[in-house]
């Protein structure tokens, strides 16, 4: 039979030897270790990234098994979530004396807005750690949900008094912000804050309206450049930041966000029209064009977009361009004379007199913001042409003699700066069962005179065929007189 002090012996030498097992025992994070991570939780949610930290935590805990806090920021990753609760709950088993798992049952129910189950565990989490900062702040917000916005508030403030950061400090900045008379320390509140933690698109959004509330443009306008830089894919965020950055001034900075807007697919056409304003008012053609571009196709029935298109076409001298750009315009307003008389002008700089007359009659018939100026630009090109007076009609012989006429005497013009002038010129004028020309053809031109080839080109193209004629082919001979 083992002596007594013997057996007292093996006894103490026992519960030596299992006393590094139960110190052993995990230490929960620190209120403010862990509130930084569930910081990083909610920053990696908002930078669209939870899957690299979830992988990161996995990692932690594969490394340190015993360690339920790896686990723990896993289950707070998928907040609020059936998966999250059962972690928590089997997490509060395991480690009755760690606050963190009561925490976040009491998160979870908050947001699943069963707010009298939220209670049980928060308490549970106070009573683990006196004073505890976190269980303060979720029930705060627990207090908050309830409709409770004055004992939230004082929750709030204590948990902030223990613990100041800056998810405490935003979440009591924006109960403020929702209450009367609140608005001046709420800013002051979120101002910290997101100084401290910038990735926090709620408080920006509202820190930003505080501002401009108080009529701080700039530092509304600042807020938003951070929420902006936090939603780049929002078309709407940046719509609402140029209005802020032009609230100030900075028109450059505005024309940015209208652009992104744009890029983002924003089609609204008033929202267009500023980023085209502004761009021209900095005297900046190429963001100009791509704004009226979109405004363009935004407004597919407007002409004006593609006239200041021309516009600023004819300014780099791109005259395809304005050819094209003015064309479309013409297409979408053809009774507009003042687009009209563009094209003819277009036209009576490159030497294109039949298609420059064309455009003149049109812009005569339009009736729509007549050009004044244009009858007598007209008449002065049917005088260069010696185009008759009154379209040529009668008889085949009666019109050839009749288109006659303006040619030689055109001929004879340019005769007298070119003695040596000769060649022939045969076209086949096309007409319809009326007797009224449909095409001009030019068949043979060795006399290479383009003012007299067009001249005979529109002087036949207003001809009247009697009804019935095929289509006749006349043949000029130009030659100096001896």
């Amino acid at each position: 039979m083992m002596s007594r002090p013997l057996a007292y012996l093996l006894l103490l030498l026992s519960v030596l030897c299992a006393l590094p097992a139960l110190g052993a025992r995990p230490v929960p994070a620190s209120a403010a270790d862990g509130m930084a991570m569930l910081q990083r939780l909610d920053t990696a949610r908002v930078q669209g990234s939870p899957s690299a930290l979830r992988r990161e935590l996995e990692a932690q805990e594969a490394k340190a098994p015993k360690d339920p806090m790896p686990r723990l920021y896993r289950a707070f990753l998928a907040l609020p979530s059936d998966e999250s609760f059962s972690e928590f709950k089997a997490l509060a088993v395991l480690y009755p004396e760690n606050p963190w798992p009561h925490v976040g049952m009491g998160l979870v129910y908050v947001r699943w807005k069963m707010l009298p189950e939220a209670g049980a565990p928060l308490e549970a989490a106070r009573k683990a750690v006196p004073g505890f900062a976190p269980a303060l702040w979720a029930d705060g917000l627990r207090l908050q949900a309830e409709g409770k916005p004055a004992e939230a508030e004082g929750r709030l403030r204590e948990a902030l008094a223990k613990l100041d950061i800056p998810r405490i400090r935003t979440d009591l900045g924006l109960l403020l912000a929702g209450r009367s008379g609140g608005a001046v320390e709420a800013r002051t509140l979120l101002a910290r804050s997101v100084k401290d933690w910038p990735e926090q698109p709620e408080a920006l959004q509202v820190l930003s309206r505080l501002a401009a509330e108080a009529g701080d443009a700039k530092a509304g306008a600042e807020a938003g450049a951070l929420l902006v830089a936090l939603q780049p894919h929002d078309r709407e965020a940046h719509r609402r930041q140029a209005e802020a950055w032009l609230a100030v001034g900075d028109k450059a900075q505005a024309v940015k966000m209208l652009e992104r807007y744009a890029t983002l697919g924003g089609a609204e056409p008033a929202v267009l029209s500023s980023w085209v304003r502004l761009s021209a008012e900095l005297g900046r053609p190429d963001d100009e064009e791509k704004a009226l571009v979109r405004l363009s196709a935004a407004t597919p029935k407007d002409a004006e977009p593609l006239s200041r298109l021309a516009t600023l076409a004819e300014a780099r001298s791109d005259v395809a361009a304005t050819e094209a750009r003015l064309d479309q315009a013409v297409a979408l307003a053809p009774n507009r004379a003042d687009l009209q008389v563009r094209r003819a002008r277009l036209f009576l700089k490159q030497e294109r007199y039949v298609d420059a007359m064309a455009a003149y009659r049109a812009t005569l018939a339009a009736t729509e913001r007549p050009v004044p100026e244009a009858v007598a630009e007209t008449a002065e090109l049917s005088r260069k042409l010696h185009l008759p007076a009154t379209p040529a009609k009668g008889t085949v012989e009666q019109i050839y003699d009749r288109v006659s006429l303006g040619l030689v005497a055109l001929y004879l013009e340019h005769l007298q700066a070119k003695p040596d002038l000769k060649g022939n010129l045969k076209v086949r004028v096309d007409v319809d069962p009326t007797g009224k020309p449909t095409k001009v053809v030019v068949l043979y031109d060795s006399l290479q005179d383009p003012l007299i080839t067009q001249s005979a080109s529109v002087a036949f193209m207003d001809a009247l065929y009697p009804p019935g004629s095929a289509s006749q082919e006349h043949q000029y001979v130009f030659r100096p007189s001896r």
